[in-house]
């Protein structure tokens, strides 16, 4: 591969990397959220039947039924709320792959630079030592 053409993809690639990072970054964000969510969720819904089992002696039968919907709608959004964190999740995870293939590819193309420039500096020193040689045939046929 060309060096010159190595040296226009290597920023691109570099622009993708940092592309799928901030992508990365910002679905690990919203994966946190979520999960913070589903927590308060979990906690409210510790707290009411905490609460109602506190209660327990004094029952009616209108609150009693007022508790037990509460309850459910609260079981509903934690149910609702576990698929959001899973959905999340698994966006967050993808997003983790895509990242390290263009780590991967980053990389790949910082090696074949190396590899191409080593390449380009054994031919220069080469053609230098040639030219070297034949000055040094040149000089001494002269002094002759």
């Amino acid at each position: 591969m060309n060096k010159l053409i190595l040296e226009r993809i290597m920023p691109i690639a570099e622009h993708e990397k940092e592309g799928a990072a901030t992508e990365a970054r910002s679905l690990k964000a919203r994966f946190e959220s979520e999960m913070e969510k589903l927590y308060e969720l979990l906690v409210t819904y510790e707290t009411l039947i905490k609460h109602q089992d506190e209660q327990f002696g004094q029952i009616d039968l209108l609150m009693s039924q007022y508790r037990e919907k509460t309850r459910e709608q609260v079981k509903r959004q934690i149910e609702t709320q576990q698929l959001v964190v899973q959905q999340a999740r698994n966006r967050y995870h993808a997003s983790q792959e895509r990242l390290l293939g263009k780590v991967v590819e980053e990389k790949k193309y910082m090696t074949l630079h190396e590899k191409v420039s080593e390449n380009e500096m054994a031919a220069t020193k080469l053609a230098e030592q040639s030219m070297l040689d034949e000055l040094a045939v040149i000089h001494y046929g002269k002094g002759k």
